[in-house]
This record gives structure tokens, C-alpha cells and sequence, in this order.
């Protein structure tokens, strides 16, 4: 069992918020600096309120019950944040568990309803829990256990740094001992706000994180790890339901490519030693699809008028874009068939285009009732692009006269 920052109990009674109040007035022109041992301080921006039949649940026991979270964006930022801190000390990043997410989340409702600040969970006066059985019922089968409470706090950005700013808490969020990592965040109560890390690590459970476990990204190409350096020796994988890659030799960081697909995308290892195996995966948002080269319109007609000699239209535009992303595409044309027109420029990039011009040729249009070529426009760069090449049909047909119709204007 890892060790767990002991925080005394801060509750506030609603005899002596007046009181608290002040003492929070006071503090605001004279801040004093938070000793590693103490309690994590409500913050001082954000202030803190008791009101009388606030408690809406009083929990009973220590038991199960999930609540989905007030605030997701809050709770995944602080798992984030974990994960950088982390990172920039070379450290594996944490797997997300929806389990230790439920834990942590059920701690900080608790003390939010029940008017408490520990890490055992309270009935009025009474321990009915203590911190490790209560997360062990949500989060089984675990052989590491570590808690981070903290109260009053407004932001996911906060209250990192003051848990960073405390040995205790900053040793649980950044030992190797532990895998996975759940948060809760919880508002009202005595301080307002709430926040739980729960960290653990099962038995022989090995995950894998992409992108230090970020929430979403823009581009397919991510970074793997995967935990199990040491006891398995091969590893495949494969994106969301497709075929498997070869089995190949383990290493815990890898660079990945997505399926290039706007969605959630999962990503799933299988791991194996002689016989024995095992799977794990993770997911994450892909905000932007495969970069899809469009090219419109698909053909182009010109008509030669024998009785004027003239060319219509003169000249015609052709459009190229990515419809696929957001990304700036570059595009050559890399092939032309037919030398009776000619384009203002080859190469571009989206969104951008060119022109197709006929050349002023009368002998030429009137020997051949109809002139027939395109041209080809190919994405360039090392990222595939979906749709690339396109074919642009360019045609000139003669005629004696271009009959155009007008339509009476309909006035409503």
C-alpha cells in the first residue's frame, strides 16, 4: 500500500463562517505560504461559502455508487496535467480508469455532502471506511493504492500546483508504483469545490496510453506507451477493428499512425511471452478526417462559334481543394493531354486553383468537330492524401452558333 498524504480535517461550520470569511478577507492583502504538512488551502480568488440545507445526500456506509462527473472537462485536464508533470521527468504516463474515475469521484461528493476533509470516509463522526477499502470497491484486484484530496481550489491548474507544491502529493503523483489514475471533482460543500486523485495499479494488468492519455488530437500520427518492459517479449497491434500488424519485438514507446478517420479511435496491443498473453487498449478523439483532394468541376466544355469566331467561354476555372481537413494540401499537374489549351499555373496549394484557356486556333477548331484531352492534378507531399489524382476532361465542340436561353425574370 503506497502512502497517503493525511490531511486534517478543515470542515467548516456554519456557527463560525463569519469568521472564515474574515479570516479569508484578511489574506487576500497578507497570503501566507502553504506548509507541505497542512491542508490544501481553499483558494482565495475563488472564496468559499457555507449555506444552511445544502446537503442534498447523506451518504450511509462505505459503499459503491457511481455519479457521473459535474464537470468532465475539469477532471480530464487534471489527468493531463499529471501526465505532463510526468513526462517532463521521463516518467510513463498514468492510464485512465473509469473505475478509480468513479472512486474518486464518489470521495469528493462525499465530503462535499457529509461536511468532511479526510481521506477515510466519514458518517457524521464515525469512520466507517477507511480510504483504501473504500476504493477497493470500486478498483479490485489492485497491489498499489495511493489518494491526493484537495479542497477550495478553482481550477484544474491549481490545484496541480498545489499538490505539486507538497512532497507528500507530489511524491503519489509521481511515483512508478502506480498505473492507472481516476479524478473527481465534486462542487459545494464548506469549500465549494472538491478534487480526489486516486491512483492504483492491478495485477497483472498492462496498459496502454496514447498521447500521455490527452483527450483528443489533430493528427493520426500519435505516440504509444505500453506497460510490461521486462515480462513479455512480443507485441502486435492493430487500429479499432482491423487486421493485426506482425508480431514484433517489444519496446514500450512507439510512434503510431491512426486510422485517419474523425471519430474515436482505439488502439489495442496483444503482448505475449512463449504461450502467455494478454490485451489492452485506449482511445482517444481524432478531430480531423484523412485530407481528401477535390477538384471541381470534373470536366470542362468549350464551344468554338463558327458564324462569330469566337471561343465560349474564353477561359474556365478549376478549383482545388482539401475537403477532407483543414490541412493545406500541395498540388501539381503532373500530366496534360492535348495541346490546344493551356493552364496559368501547374502547382498550388488548397484552397487555390488554375485556369484552362483554349488557344486562339479557328484552323484547328474547324478541322476537328471535336478536340477531346484533360489534364491530371496530384497531391504532392509525404502525407497520403484520399482521392489523389484527379482527372479534369477538357473538350471544345464546334458549332455553327451557341443558341442561349434566357428566362423571364419571376418577380414574387
Amino acid at each position: 500500500m503506497k502512502n497517503v498524504s493525511r490531511l486534517p480535517d478543515l470542515r467548516v461550520n456554519p456557527i463560525y463562517v463569519w469568521i472564515v470569511t474574515l479570516l479569508i478577507l484578511v489574506s487576500l492583502y497578507s497570503p501566507a505560504a502553504v506548509k507541505a504538512d497542512d491542508a490544501l488551502p481553499p483558494d482565495i480568488d475563488e472564496g468559499v461559502t457555507t449555506e444552511e440545507g445544502e446537503n442534498t445526500i447523506q451518504f450511509s456506509g462505505c459503499e459503491r455508487r457511481d455519479f457521473e462527473p459535474v464537470n468532465a472537462d475539469y477532471e480530464q485536464q487534471v489527468v493531463e496535467l499529471v501526465n505532463k508533470e510526468r513526462d517532463s521527468q521521463n516518467l510513463p504516463p498514468l492510464k485512465r480508469n473509469r473505475d478509480l474515475d468513479y472512486a474518486a469521484r464518489y470521495h469528493a461528493r462525499d465530503m462535499a455532502e457529509d461536511g468532511y476533509f479526510k481521506h477515510d470516509s466519514y458518517d457524521g463522526s464515525t469512520v466507517v471506511c477507511t480510504w483504501s477499502s473504500r476504493i477497493g470497491k470500486f478498483y479490485s484486484n489492485w497491489n498499489s493504492l495511493a489518494e491526493n484530496i484537495a479542497a477550495g481550489y478553482g481550477t484544474p491548474e491549481k490545484v496541480m500546483q498545489g499538490w505539486m507544491d507538497s512532497p507528500d502529493h507530489r511524491r503519489n503523483i509521481l511515483t512508478t508504483s502506480n498505473r492507472e489514475i481516476g479524478v473527481g471533482y465534486w462542487t459545494g460543500g464548506s469549500y465549494g469545490r472538491y478534487w480526489v486523485q486516486d491512483f492504483g495499479r492491478r495485477n497483472s494488468v498492462y496498459p496502454i496510453v496514447i498521447n500521455l492519455e490527452s483527450a483528443r488530437t489533430a493528427s493520426p500520427d500519435v505516440q504509444l506507451f505500453i506497460y510490461g518492459q521486462g515480462v513479455w517479449t512480443e507485441m502486435r497491434l492493430r487500429n479499432d477493428d482491423g487486421a493485426w500488424t506482425a508480431w514484433q519485438p517489444f519496446q514500450s514507446r512507439l510512434n503510431w499512425r491512426l486510422n485517419w478517420q474523425k471519430g474515436i479511435r482505439t488502439v489495442t496491443v496483444e503482448l505475449r511471452n512463449g504461450s502467455q498473453t494478454t490485451q489492452s487498449s485506449d482511445t482517444i478523439e481524432l478531430t480531423t478526417g484523412e485530407p481528401q483532394l477535390d477538384v471541381q468541376p470534373a470536366s470542362l466544355t468549350f464551344f468554338y462559334e463558327t458564324s462569330t469566331g469566337r471561343v465560349i467561354p474564353s477561359s474556365a476555372s478549376v478549383i482545388v481543394q482539401n475537403s477532407g481537413n483543414d490541412l493545406a494540401l500541395n498540388w501539381t499537374v503532373d500530366s496534360i493531354n492535348g495541346d490546344w489549351f493551356s493552364l496559368s499555373s501547374t502547382t498550388g496549394s488548397t484552397p487555390g486553383g488554375l485556369v484552362v484557356s483554349p488557344i486562339n486556333n479557328p484552323g484547328l477548331f474547324v478541322q476537328n468537330e471535336i478536340l477531346s484531352g484533360g489534364l491530371t492534378i496530384r497531391a504532392s507531399g509525404s502525407v497520403p492524401v484520399s482521392g489523389s489524382p484527379k482527372i479534369v476532361g477538357v473538350q471544345l465542340l464546334t458549332v455553327q452558333r451557341v443558341e442561349q436561353v434566357y428566362l423571364p425574370l419571376v418577380r414574387r
